[in-house]
């Protein structure tokens, strides 16, 4: 077997991975050590013993210095590489398998689907989405007392969006009119309540804010405006005969902003009113306090 053990040692010696298809003879060329001294340094009898995968170490000289400069030199160049490779493929496809585990959840969807069974939910939701929350309900009345004027009398007044935000509560918002609720709210049903009033009442502001949307262009609603509000509530007034305000303009809450009327998919005089929170709708009576 080529060259002597003598003077060679494994103490300081550099393991490395027998790759595949490599021999004792092929080792030995390539980190020029004696095959002997690597059979020595690794307790092994014969060449047959040295097989791919094996995990050995690359002995050292020791008589005059030059044996282990030329072994560590080598074993920088080649066996480095071959201890190092398959560990790291290994773990990089380990932490790939992780990486597209994670990204799949993360991209399970987090919204839920909101159907609304009327035609007029979504189309408001189009046009400024919100999110739900619910305070004590106050007491409704239900009695028609026609138009209202900038001197009539409140039950209590509104809490705004600053006041709410500073005392760490939900705003209440003014009625828009006063009269008969002749369809309530319905989750999935109807997203808002029908008040009956009689045509060309005075439809007001329930809020301060800013018109992000005055027209007819919403299937059902007839002449619409909608009133998105600071605290992130938006407010709807539908079926309108006229629109007494323009889109992009600043409105303050109780001004009035429509005169009411029988358009849409309607049969008689009456406003239909939203509250909604992000893309939910809620059901008003919980938010309304005085006129």
């Amino acid at each position: 077997m080529g060259g002597s053990a003598a003077g060679w040692t494994a103490a300081g010696g550099s393991p490395v991975v027998v790759a595949n298809g490599e021999t004792l003879d092929s080792l030995s060329g390539r980190y020029g050590v004696p095959a002997a001294a690597i059979l020595s340094a690794n307790g092994l009898s014969s060449a047959s013993e040295v097989k791919g995968g094996m995990h050995i170490i690359v002995p050292v000289y020791h008589a005059d210095g030059h044996g282990l400069a030329s072994a560590e030199e080598k074993t920088k160049k080649h066996g480095k590489d071959v201890a190092e490779a398959e560990p790291s493929k290994s773990a990089r496809k380990a932490k790939d398998k992780e990486k597209e585990k994670t990204a799949a959840k993360a991209d399970k969807p987090g919204k839920e689907a909101e159907k609304s069974g009327k035609e007029k939910g979504s189309a408001v939701a189009e046009v400024e989405p919100s999110k739900a929350s619910q305070i004590k309900k106050p007491a409704i009345d239900k009695t028609p007392t026609g138009n209202l004027e900038s001197g009539a009398a409140a039950s209590k007044p509104a809490l705004t969006g600053a006041q709410a935000d500073a005392a760490g509560t939900e705003p209440e918002f003014r009625w828009p009119a006063r009269g008969r609720i002749i369809q309530g709210f319905k989750a999935g049903g109807n997203d808002g309540i029908n008040i009956s009033v009689p045509s060309g009442t005075s439809v007001r502001a329930a809020e301060n804010g800013v018109v992000v949307y005055a027209g007819d262009g919403l299937k059902g609603y007839g002449n619409l405006v909608l009133i998105k509000h600071p605290n992130g509530f938006v407010t709807a007034y539908g079926n309108n005969e006229e629109l007494d305000v323009k889109r992009g303009e600043t409105v303050k809450r109780g001004q009035v902003i429509a005169k009411s009327g029988d358009t849409g998919n309607v049969n008689s005089p009456q406003l239909h009113f939203e509250l909604r929170k992000g893309s939910t709708p809620v059901d008003p009576t919980s938010y309304l306090a005085g006129l």
